[in-house]
């Protein structure tokens, strides 16, 4: 374990012009189209945030390479070396606190490195995102054995990064770390992908303190291969893994298999391949790839799944959606399954699919990759759908127009819920010819959320980072209560104490008054009756 007090570098971003996205068209479901765009987002661009000459700073890794909150979006890459054999001069984080106006970049690791799949999660509990990534190095035309790494700002968002070495990690020779956290529990998973074709996971339970590592599930699959594993925590012990195993079908189908634990994931008590479970075996020479599949758990630790399968192809293919009709985690039954987009033969039109949940409105957002537009727009785009119903239908929400044929190489749509149920915002990390570019949509919330009844929702403490000399704040109630507003500095003094009597359910907006207080991190809290929130605000005059 080391400390690691990152290299700052702020940069000053220009917003380009507004574009406004055309309706999807050509590419669909089974009948070969999509429903016409209900409405399509207003895009705004960010401009460039690093020069990276090289898709393998975000593409390849189930993990993401953006999490958002609030205004909040942070990102992971590996700048530009200038060296054609290690392109990559270390693992960088950004921070940006308004939406990627402007930023700030910090030196997660300086080795020169030949390829880095990096992925960050903002787990819900935490104050600080958990970075993750893996180091293989090029030498006379070999990779030296790789090792992965995770990491964490141990005082967000002033880059005191505690850097964790997963143990044996170097010597396993791990590639494609993917993770994910809840509480003081971490999990990753890795892969060899050049000798063994083994996976690894490791498990701490103390915030990374301590840490046990296993091979991960190698038995029973032929040469022991598969993809990298994505792991999800869940309630109660729950952890599910979504991964990729080769299984004779007649041909070596890359075939998407779920694995779930009800321990934290020290033993494993199913083992499902999704189409068997579905009855269902698909087209000839069909099969998944090692960047084509994600997803979620939703509330009640329903899995919600995204694959991309194609024809004998690894790239392109149709994307699909998995999810089971019944039971409950360690016994879910009725699996069943959606074609999202593509002819469900495996034609090459969509690929990289991903999805996400907005809990706190119960809608799942699926994204992925293809040529939409006719006309003169034939680059690459980006549609993603939106169920309201927990994935029985799906919505066309539109598209992001693509720029040139190499962008989009890497996307993810965390959600971003403000105000309740007023706005949801979808942020999108875009990578094109020659540099890593961050895109922010708003878009109209779908048919079946609620914009007038926040009161289901529970309480809701919005900030946008970081603040003004007003230092103003919005919440939304559940129900009528008194209101206690509360702000520490970073040593835990108290410096405001506001008391609101007898507010009504909804949203309200307190000015807490930030002008006499000096720059940095503060934490405010709420007390609302028996409900509570609480987040980091940043003061800068």
């Amino acid at each position: 374990m080391k400390y690691v007090i990152g290299i700052m570098i702020v940069a000053g971003l220009l917003m380009g012009a507004m574009v406004q996205a055309p309706p999807i068209k050509a590419i669909g479901k089974a009948e070969g189209v999509f429903p016409p765009s209900f409405a399509a987002p207003e895009i705004t661009p960010r401009d460039t945030i690093s020069t990276t000459p090289d898709i393998r700073t975000a593409l390849g890794t189930p993990g993401k390479n953006i999490a958002v909150r609030g205004d909040t979006v942070v990102v992971i890459f590996g700048p530009s070396s200038g060296d054609p054999t290690n392109i990559f001069r270390g693992v960088q984080a950004g921070y940006s606190f308004d939406g990627g106006h402007t930023w700030s970049f910090f030196d997660l690791s300086t080795t020169q490195i030949r390829r880095v799949y990096p992925g960050v999660i903002w787990p819900e509990n935490w104050d600080s995102p958990l970075f993750f990534w893996h180091e293989a190095r090029n030498e006379g035309g070999v990779y030296l054995p790789s090792t992965a790494y995770i990491a964490w700002d141990l005082a967000f968002p002033n880059g005191v990064f505690n850097v964790v070495e997963l143990p044996n990690s170097g010597d396993w020779d791990t590639w494609l770390p993917s993770a994910d956290a809840s509480g003081d529990t971490i999990i990753v998973i890795g892969a060899n992908v050049l000798t063994t074709y083994l996976s690894f996971i490791w498990r701490s339970y103390d915030h990374g303190t301590t840490w046990d590592a296993d091979t991960f599930l190698t038995t029973g699959v032929a040469g022991g291969w598969h993809d990298t594993p994505i792991p999800r925590i869940g309630h109660d012990g729950y952890v599910a893994v979504l991964t990729d195993w080769i299984v004779d079908y007649g041909w070596d189908a890359v075939t998407p298999f779920f694995l779930e634990s009800l321990d934290g994931g020290q033993t494993w008590i199913d083992t499902i391949n999704l189409w068997d479970a579905c009855g269902w075996t698909p087209y000839d020479s069909a099969g998944s790839w090692w960047y084509t599949y994600d997803f979620v758990l939703d509330e009640n630790d329903k899995p919600h799944i995204a694959v991309k399968l194609g024809a004998g192809t690894y790239e392109y293919g149709d994307c699909w959606y998995y999810s089971p009709g019944g039971g409950a985690p360690g016994a879910w039954t009725d699996w069943g399954y959606t074609l999202i987009a593509g002819d469900g033969q495996g034609g090459n039109f969509v690929t990289q699919p991903t999805i996400t949940y907005d809990q706190s409105h119960g809608v799942l957002y699926y994204a992925l990759k293809g040529f939409f537009v006719t006309g003169s727009d034939t680059f690459l785009d980006i549609a993603y759908l939106s169920s309201t119903d927990g994935g029985a239908t799906w919505n066309d929400e539109g598209i992001f127009v693509g720029g040139d044929e190499q962008e989009e190489e890497a996307f993810e749509f965390p959600v971003l819920t403000s105000s309740g149920a007023l706005t949801t915002g979808l942020h999108g990390s875009y990578l094109d010819n020659s540099d890593y570019t961050f895109y922010h949509a708003v878009l109209t919330p779908p048919p079946g959320v609620s914009e007038s009844n926040p009161a289901e929702k529970g309480l809701v403490l919005n900030v946008k980072n970081p603040v003004d000399n007003a230092g103003s704040v919005r919440f939304t109630l559940p129900e009528n209560a008194d209101v206690t507003v509360k702000l520490f500095d970073a040593s835990g003094r108290l410096v405001r104490n506001i008391t609101r009597d007898a507010l009504s359910a909804g949203t309200h907006e307190l000015n807490i008054g930030t002008a006499d207080l000096p720059d940095g991190v503060y934490l405010l809290t709420i007390e609302a009756g028996k409900a509570s929130a609480s987040t980091r605000i940043v003061v800068i005059h």
